[in-house]
Formats: structure tokens, C-alpha cells, sequence
């Protein structure tokens, strides 16, 4: 009997691992749902004009964009989360083929900020590997959207 992944994410990973899935290939990953409350509002203009634009081929119909962080928390010190993006036509049905790009505020993206496309089922996905909390940007379609993934405090 093989142990039990600890947790979802690790379930996932594995999941990931075994099927031989890579972060840039597009292959339909089995996935959970989306955690309520991860769709998020258009970036304000104010923020938009603190960095770059992350250039993608803009889609030509209105989108609805999940983006999680899978933890959602870093121990302290850091390591590594993978961050998942799935695109939506408006009503729910999955968006294949729109292009993603992600900019973190410090650490490292796996894609080194390439180009991403969603596969069938409107997803990608990207790795962070950062020591502190990162503000993850990205562009899906023409549109920006902004989250955060924290790194707890050290312990005393």
C-alpha cells in the first residue's frame, strides 16, 4: 500500500509527475475544482502602470479568469507552488487556446515569462519558486489580473 499524499496539492503533484505532465506541455491535466472566491477583478489602471505590459494575442470576446496558487501559502522561508490559470467564455464554457503570460515580483517562474497557451480544458499552468511573498501578475487574452502568494512569517 502506498502512503498518502499530505495534501491536495502534493496529490496533485504527483498526479502531475506520473502522467508526465510539464508545466509548457498541453496535456489536459486532471485538475480540482476551482476554491470559491479565486476569480478576480480586472487590475485597477493605477497598477497597470507600475510595470511592463506582458504582451499575448488579445481574445476578441469578454473571458472570466480563475488564478490559484496551489498552497496557496508558502511555509516560511519559501519553496515552491504551482500557480494555475483557467480561462472561461462568458457562461462557463472552457477557453482552449488563449495565451497566458505570468511576471512575479520576486522569485522565479518556470516559464521565465514565455508565452503559456490553456489547453481543452482552458487551463495552464506555470511553477514559482520564490523565498518571500510574490505578486503574481499575468496578461490571459488581452487582460490583466493580479494575486498574491504569501510566505509565512519565521516562528521565534
Amino acid at each position: 500500500m502506498s502512503p498518502r499524499p499530505a495534501s491536495l496539492a502534493s496529490a496533485f503533484l504527483l498526479a502531475a509527475l506520473a502522467s508526465g505532465a510539464c508545466a509548457l506541455r498541453k496535456h489536459e491535466p486532471v485538475l480540482p475544482p476551482v476554491p470559491p472566491g479565486t476569480a478576480l477583478p480586472p487590475e485597477s489602471p493605477a497598477g497597470a502602470a507600475e510595470e511592463e505590459p506582458l504582451p499575448v494575442t488579445p481574445v476578441s470576446e469578454p473571458i472570466v479568469v480563475a488564478a490559484w496558487a496551489e498552497p496557496k501559502e508558502l511555509p516560511a522561508g519559501g519553496g515552491q507552488a504551482q500557480i494555475l490559470v483557467r480561462i472561461q467564455k462568458r457562461g462557463g464554457a472552457r477557453f482552449p487556446g488563449v495565451e497566458v503570460r505570468l511576471h512575479s515580483s520576486t522569485g522565479s517562474l518556470f516559464s521565465g515569462g514565455r508565452v503559456l497557451v490553456t489547453d481543452g480544458s482552458g487551463m495552464t499552468r506555470d511553477r514559482l519558486t520564490t523565498r518571500k511573498t510574490a505578486s503574481i501578475t499575468l496578461n490571459a487574452g488581452g487582460t490583466r489580473y493580479r494575486f498574491q502568494v504569501p510566505v509565512a512569517e519565521p516562528r521565534p
